[in-house]
């Protein structure tokens, strides 16, 4: 783990949030955090936590390398998309370990980003950044690939879904327990499975196909008397965007279950594969062109089973539906009329024609994804 940010008072903050959740705080503070670039905060503007990323691109590199990280089979980065110093930084350090990967073990590391969409009542500004940001963790500058997988949860949406809100929990709680729980099944395939997955099979498929962005559906907790049909429905109920699951390219299943249960043969692979092509056969889901289930053990007491959905590759207008109109109005400004920028960025003022390319870029991924 490491926790970055351009101001002392954030990596606090979200220090003190861990500490309610951890034993070994003091290793965190100590080896696992990083304040980077020359600006103290970047007043909500991505360009300036882009440039402090690139300013500090040594020393990001080396403190992964201390870490050990780079010893990793992937990195999972995690970021808001509405604000600055993350949606600005993360893409660019994508790009930039791909690139010029510092040590010999991250060349093959897979890159995958966890990014929330900023809340609906929010301003123009955030929804303005998370548009970009999108953006540039699909496709960097030059028209190219840039995160490996991009997995995208909506703040309004998890928090208007009652089946995923805990009775009296907070809104902002409710959103990181789900995405907790998503991320926790899907690194859970490759800890212990029936089947040989890894994060490379998550990954290859969707980036042939350029529809490597992706949201969850998670239904937790299931009786196993229920069939997989309707653990599978349960789930596509429950995505984290506004999106039609029937628009999706991929589909990946990753089913766990009681260890007693797989041994005893209830739950087979055979059996769960054949579960989803049949589920996708009867909910009409013809663009699916890749599909993949996992059956995960888990050593619970109780016969409870947990179901992900991790759908790819799906029409993304609904999800922008409510942010372009934002998007479009300050991306007139930025690029016919310029935006005083002194203050957030700490080089180079951002050009209009680099906002036309992050916008183009969008479009043309947009245009291959829409159905």
């Amino acid at each position: 783990m490491l926790v970055m940010n351009t101001n002392r008072t954030d990596i606090a903050n979200t220090i003190d949030r861990i500490e309610r959740n951890t034993i070994d705080i003091q290793d965190i503070r100590a080896d696992h955090t990083l304040e980077f670039g020359p600006l103290d905060g970047v007043g909500n503007y991505f360009p300036g936590g882009e440039q402090c990323a690139e300013i500090d691109e040594d020393r990001i590199s080396e403190k992964i390398e201390a870490g050990g990280i780079d010893q990793s089979d992937a990195f999972l980065y995690m970021t808001t998309l509405g604000g600055g110093t993350g949606n600005g930084s993360v893409p660019y350090i994508i790009r930039s370990l791909k690139e010029n990967p510092p040590t010999e073990a991250m060349g093959d590391v897979v890159h995958v980003a966890l990014a929330a969409w900023p809340y609906d009542f929010e301003g123009g500004q955030r929804h303005f950044n998370a548009v970009c940001g999108l953006s540039r963790l699909l496709r960097w500058y030059d028209g190219t690939q840039n995160a490996d997988m991009v997995m995208l949860v909506s703040n309004s949406h998890i928090s208007n879904d009652d089946e995923l809100n805990a009775p009296n929990e907070d809104k902002y709680e409710s959103v990181n327990r789900n995405a907790i729980a998503a991320m926790d099944m899907m690194i859970g395939a490759g800890r212990q499975t029936h089947s040989v997955v890894d994060v490379s099979d998550l990954v290859t498929w969707p980036s042939r196909l350029d529809s490597y962005h992706f949201t969850p559906g998670i239904a937790m907790g299931q009786p196993s008397v229920f069939e997989l049909d309707l653990l599978f429905e349960k789930a596509a109920d429950n995505v984290f965007v506004p999106m039609d699951p029937t628009t999706s390219k991929v589909v990946y299943a990753v089913v766990r279950a009681p260890e007693h249960l797989i041994e005893s043969g209830e739950y087979t692979e055979a059996d769960l594969e054949m579960s989803l092509q049949q589920w996708l056969d009867d909910n009409g889901m013809d663009e699916v062109v890749h599909q993949m289930p996992t059956l995960t053990p888990t050593q619970r007491q109780d016969d409870s089973i947990d179901v992900l959905l991790l759908f790819g590759g799906f029409d993304l207008e609904p999800l922008l539906e409510q942010s372009r109109p934002k998007f479009e109005q300050i991306m007139e400004e930025a690029t016919e009329h310029g935006l005083s920028t002194n203050i957030d960025t700490p080089t180079e003022e951002f050009t209009a024609d680099q906002f036309r390319t992050i916008q183009q870029n969008l479009n043309d991924y947009l245009t291959g994804n829409r159905r």
